[in-house]
């Protein structure tokens, strides 16, 4: 397979196929989006990518269907799996419709950029990467990645804000500390936005690199600087929670279970956080999916320390007339850090109404459609 095929802009080719998934990679006037493909991938590695969509297919059928060797294009698809430029193919993220994975076959489909290959490469990249990445969300890709529904990240209430008896039934995606006891070992990495905060604008908010992640890994894997075992990922992440870090779940935490449950996330504050601050950068309404719970504040218990206002990662509290404080509804994203931070348990997470209940997808193929459905009713 020729890496530079001349009938065709590989590039343009690659940023159509990016645009072409639900998670979105709109072009804009300035062209940024491929400048941000030119610095992280090679000419080959476009020039393969391009040619996959959401539909997983075999190494054997995309080199048939590429003109490659299956050999080699199996090789380089691999290699673009850590940087997520290309995905395999599981039982959750299988399009509708399509036969389920055979047990020992590979598939590979197209990988999305945010949450996916923009991560990944900032782990690897430098500020021109991050530069090109807030331009991006500024000149509008912002608005078409993060505001359509469902969102690309789902907010998790943090362990203690919800009542036992909502304990009881929720949802088991929800469920953090069942998370923690199918596991004995956690993959915890650094944060990919307080690094590009840091890269950006030399700007440090004080809080750990250290916290995002915490997926479970095999028992036997190795412990180390970025892998923890039981009781140390549940310190770090306790600590993270009293800290005030907001409880982010990508969508995958669906894939490969049998029901939907929590498999991870990231850790975010207000100020590093991409989602939070491109929402910002972008003048949006909606950045992650909201929780199915709202906090509400009982103002005889409120005593004003003013404790909420300043763990609110959205600016969602402030003082009324009164100097109680008070939440603005519409901003609140249901995380229960003000609860959890809250000296006089004057706060509480209430469940929102059966028409305002988001229903979260049994799989990342079923989030797809949703969000396809969403788009639609858009145009």
């Amino acid at each position: 397979m020729s890496a530079t095929d001349e009938s065709v802009d590989i590039y343009e080719r690659l940023a159509a196929a990016q645009e072409a998934l639900p998670h979105g990679f709109p072009r804009t006037a300035s062209g940024v989006e491929i400048k941000l493909i030119k610095k992280a991938f090679s000419p080959e590695e476009v020039a393969l990518a391009g040619q996959l969509t959401r539909f997983p297919e075999t190494a054997a059928e995309i080199a048939k269907r590429v003109g490659g060797d299956v050999v080699g294009v199996t090789a380089l698809l691999e290699s673009m799996i850590p940087r997520r430029l290309v995905r395999l193919d599981s039982p959750g993220m299988s399009a509708p419709g399509l036969a389920p994975t055979v047990a020992g076959e590979k598939r590979y489909r197209l990988g999305q950029f945010l949450v996916g290959w923009y991560e990944a490469n900032m782990r690897l990249l430098d500020r021109e990467f991050a530069e090109l990445f807030e331009q991006y969300v500024i000149e509008g890709g912002g608005e078409r990645i993060l505001a359509p529904r469902p969102g690309v990240l789902g907010v998790v209430p943090v362990r203690g804000s919800l009542k036992p008896e909502q304990m009881a039934v929720m949802e088991s995606h929800l469920d953090i500390d069942a998370h923690f006891q199918r596991h004995e070992r956690f993959l915890v990495m650094p944060c990919v936005c307080k690094r590009e905060m840091e890269l950006l604008h030399g700007h440090s908010c004080g809080q750990p690199l250290k916290r995002c992640g915490f997926v479970g890994l095999p028992p036997n894997t190795p412990l180390g600087e970025t892998v923890l075992d039981r009781e140390e990922a549940l310190k770090l992440f306790g600590a993270l929670e009293q800290m005030g870090h907001v409880h982010n779940a990508c969508y995958g935490f669906v894939m490969g279970a049998d029901t939907p449950q929590f498999v991870g996330c990231c850790n975010c504050c207000g100020c590093c956080c991409t989602i939070f601050h491109g929402q910002r950068l972008a003048g949006l309404s909606e950045g992650a999916q909201k929780s199915n719970y709202r906090a509400a504040i009982n103002p005889e218990a409120c005593v004003s320390c003013g404790a909420c206002i300043q763990r609110c990662p959205v600016n969602a509290i402030a003082e009324d007339e009164n100097g109680k404080s008070k939440v603005d509804r519409a901003k609140c994203i249901g995380c229960g850090v003000c609860v959890i931070g809250c000296p006089t348990d004057a706060i509480e997470l209430v469940p929102v109404s059966a028409e305002e209940w988001f229903h979260t997808p049994a799989s990342m193929a079923e989030w797809e459609e949703m969000r396809l459905e969403y788009l639609a009713a858009q145009k």
